[in-house]
């Protein structure tokens, strides 16, 4: 049964990373899409399953679960006042059923063995990509309409990820744990082939990120074990404030003359839509996907030259699309689960497993960094959306378990039992 459970988590992860999309969504001629109907079945199959998982579990505990509960209630409820109810309810579903999905496997892993899970999947994903390519299996080439070649002049992958731009961002990402959880020459063959995935599907989102992640992560494994969480914001904060306000100032000139679109391809004309329509309705928002589900998420293609060829589905940011989805109340649910993982993450490296913990921390910088111009959370079936929720619901649980043992010694405490540490708290530090 363990086994099976398991495998079912190892399935769940490369769905949300797009594999049942490629495989079972038949595309035009023109790149659109023809039937989706065996791959929509495939995600009731799974979140049925899910069902069966989350009835089965003996360890889940009822606070995350009554968190998740929330977060994806508020997702779901967003249909009662929905632009398009059907849409938010259906959609809003699967979205909850992720993040409950992500308190499961929280409950039921190690984070060690969560970032391990990631990055065996990515690593199968990669190279299956690469390989298929190389053979001429159409599928895992990424269609696109303005027909630009990769960085070696040839045509662009998506391997078995939703397009090109998430399979560079998703590479990037087990690029840093290969570089924090493998060591010797597993870590230089399977960095080295992420490496070249991301090269090969041309995102530029993808080399920026691959290309942070070989500076950061020596940096991070430098500065996390010596350097205390309150101290590094003391010198973040206002050092981050000034070079947001720098380049408010430079950013057009700047991509001017090195020869790329200022507007980020039409990206930042978006953006402004998108704030429009969070003004329109600030505190609830349109209902959870359910602005370009009705007729008012039309109207930006008009006026967006660079997607006139192209159906807008999100407004590439994942800040102003959850704010336009489920308004300023849900904008505020997504900054405080980013800013506790993130937070934990660094305290877990620092007290518990250096190596995970860092591995953790610069998944969710190479999260945060991609955030303002992709849609990544608060999103449905989508694997930023469900990693960040993992590791939301891992580290909170680990902080519970470490606050227990302090509780009991308080003063005027009862006596209690001590607990036992399972593989979720038994990690030696490795520094």
């Amino acid at each position: 049964m363990r086994s099976l459970r398991t495998w079912f988590f190892y399935v769940y992860i490369a769905c949300t990373l797009g594999v049942n999309a490629v495989i079972l969504i038949s595309y035009d001629p023109s790149g659109g899409v023809a039937d989706n109907s065996i791959f929509s079945a495939s995600w009731i199959l799974l979140h049925l399953l899910s069902v069966l998982v989350l009835l089965t579990s003996r360890v889940l505990s009822p606070v995350p679960v009554t968190i998740a509960l929330g977060i994806g209630g508020l997702v779901v409820l967003s249909a009662a006042w929905s632009v398009s109810p059907m849409d938010s309810l259906i959609y809003g579903a699967m979205a909850a059923g992720n993040i409950l999905v992500a308190c499961m496997m929280a409950a039921e892993y190690s984070l060690n063995q969560i970032a391990r899970m990631f990055l065996k999947v990515l690593t199968v994903l990669v190279l299956a990509g690469m390989a298929f390519a190389l053979i001429g299996l159409e599928q895992v080439m990424d269609f696109d309409p303005h027909a630009r070649s990769n960085l070696l002049g040839g045509e662009k992958i998506r391997g078995f990820f939703q397009h090109n731009i998430m399979a560079g961002f998703y590479a990037a990402t087990g690029a840093v744990l290969a570089m924090t959880l493998l060591r010797g020459i597993r870590r230089v063959l399977v960095l080295t082939a992420f490496i070249v995935f991301v090269v090969w599907a041309g995102s530029a989102t993808g080399l920026l990120l691959a290309g942070a992640a070989v500076i950061i992560v020596p940096l991070a494994q430098l500065l996390v074990p010596r350097i205390p969480l309150g101290g590094l914001l003391a010198v973040l904060v206002p050092l981050g404030a000034t070079a947001g306000a720098v380049l408010n100032q430079v950013w057009v000139p700047l991509l001017e003359a090195v020869g790329r679109d200022p507007t980020l391809t039409g990206r930042t004309v978006l953006w402004e839509w998108g704030l429009r329509a969070i003004a329109e309705r600030p505190v609830v928002g349109w209902g959870f996907t359910g602005y370009f589900n009705s007729p008012q998420g039309a109207i930006p293609s008009l006026y967006v030259p660079e997607f006139d060829d192209y159906v807008i589905a999100h407004f590439h940011n994942s800040y102003i699309q959850t704010a336009v989805d489920l308004g300023l109340l849900g904008l505020l649910v997504l900054i405080l689960v980013l800013g506790f993982t993130t937070g934990a993450a660094y305290l877990y490296a620092r007290s518990t497993d250096t190596r995970t913990g860092v591995g953790l921390l610069m998944v969710m910088v190479i999260f945060l960094i991609a955030s303002p111009t992709e849609f990544l959370f608060i999103n449905y079936n989508h694997f930023g959306s469900f990693a960040l929720f993992t590791l939301f619901f891992g580290l909170f649980q680990h902080r519970r378990m470490r606050a227990r043992p302090q509780e009991s010694e308080s003063p005027g405490a009862a006596p209690s039992k001590p607990v036992p540490l399972s593989g979720r708290e038994s990690a030696v530090s490795q520094r």
